[in-house]
Parts: structure tokens; C-alpha cells; sequence
């Protein structure tokens, strides 16, 4: 049985760099938006949040029930978080249309073993997507896609999108590439080159990410 997520909001009068009031109390600065509801400043208690988030993510229902009103479906589309804190620090939230199809975005998960990996010890794996977006109905929204793994056993083998099975009434989003490679069996050197190329930053990045995120906190 799916476990249904909850959420309590209050509305919010702080806007702007006043927004800090917001956060000092414990609570969230969040934004409500979708069918039939005008964009609407809500504030949400930031550790019944950080719960929610967890079992949420982006691909799961939540009732938002706003000053203890009927509670309507909401997708968490979007939240920020500050690099050097961790503290959540402004949400979006969609209010979904339960009779229309909507595009989410949904983890993609390697379940079972490679034998190359485990058994022949050839190379590692290596996971070039994480998550992808799908079309569907809000009542069809998988919680997760898992890609079985099991199967490869050389190196350089791997799964494509269209490879990974969907659930009955979720298909492939509109733009995504069902050739696109989802995961393979990388050799060690190249998945450490590969790696170590991701994670290195380029000149001035960080400097100007953490600016980035300071503005649109503060313009919240």
C-alpha cells in the first residue's frame, strides 16, 4: 500500500530579502502554482518538509493542506538547498490536475548484479542517467524505474532507455532519446577518468554557483 505524504502550509506575507524571517522560525519560504490556483507565498515547518522530501522526491503525490483546509495533490518540483548549510531553503510546489497527464521526472534505479562487475571482475559499472522524465497520469506515477543489471556481462555492454520497462500508462516524456545509454560495464581507468573529470570544477564555478544561490534565496 502506498504511504500517503502530508504536508501543512500557512501563507506567507514576507517576500524578498524579509523571507529571512521566514527561515529564523524554522519554516520554509514556498511557492504554490498549478491548476486553477494563482501563484500563492506559502510557508511550510522545514522538518515536517526534510521528511516529506525524503519520501517524495519529485515523483510522489503529497497532500498539501493549507491552515488546516481541504488538502489538494502537489508535486515537490522544485527544492533548493544551500551548499554550505544543507538548510532547505525555498520550495515549488505544483498543484496537479488528477484527470490530465503531466510530465515527472523519475529515478532510474540498477537493481540485481553484473556479472562482469561481481563475478569476471572486467571493468565497473558505470550510470551516465540517474533519473528521466515520463508522461502520465498523477494516479500512475511510478515511485521509481528499475534497470536490471544481471545481464551484462562484457565490458562496454549496457542498457538503453528503451530497454528499461515502464509500468502500464507511463510512457517516455516528448524529447527523450529512447537510444540514450542509461548505464554500462566501464573499464576501471575510464570510468576514474570519467569520474575525476565530472567532479573537477571549472575556474571561478564555485564562486559564482554560491553567489547564484545567495541572489535567488534572497529574491524568494
Amino acid at each position: 500500500m502506498a504511504v500517503t505524504l502530508e504536508l501543512s502550509a500557512s501563507h506567507r506575507t514576507e517576500t524578498g530579502r524579509h523571507v529571512h524571517a521566514v527561515r529564523r522560525r524554522g519554516e520554509v519560504p514556498a511557492v504554490l502554482y498549478g491548476h486553477n490556483v494563482e501563484p500563492m507565498p506559502l510557508s511550510i515547518e522545514a522538518r515536517s518538509l526534510q521528511r516529506v522530501w525524503h519520501h517524495a522526491g519529485h515523483s510522489h503525490l503529497v497532500d498539501l493542506a493549507l491552515e488546516g483546509g481541504r488538502a489538494r495533490k502537489v508535486l515537490i518540483r522544485e527544492l533548493q538547498v544551500n551548499p554550505r548549510t544543507t538548510q532547505l531553503m525555498h520550495v515549488d510546489l505544483f498543484a496537479v490536475n488528477l484527470r490530465e497527464k503531466l510530465t515527472v521526472e523519475i529515478p532510474l534505479i540498477p537493481i540485481g548484479e553484473s556479472p562482469a562487475v561481481t563475478e569476471l571482475k572486467l571493468g565497473v559499472l558505470q550510470q551516465i542517467i540517474t533519473s528521466i522524465k515520463v508522461e502520465c497520469m498523477p494516479g500512475d506515477i511510478p515511485a521509481q524505474l528499475n534497470v536490471d543489471i544481471s545481464g551484462l556481462v562484457d565490458i562496454d555492454q549496457g542498457i538503453r532507455l528503451a530497454e528499461v520497462p515502464l509500468p502500464e500508462r507511463v510512457a517516455l516524456a516528448t524529447g527523450v532519446d529512447p537510444d540514450e545509454l542509461v548505464l554500462k560495464v566501464a573499464q576501471v581507468r575510464v570510468a576514474v577518468e570519467a569520474e575525476e573529470a565530472e567532479a573537477a570544477p571549472v575556474e571561478g564555478e564555485g564562486e559564482a554557483a554560491a553567489e547564484s544561490t545567495d541572489d535567488d534565496t534572497e529574491s524568494s
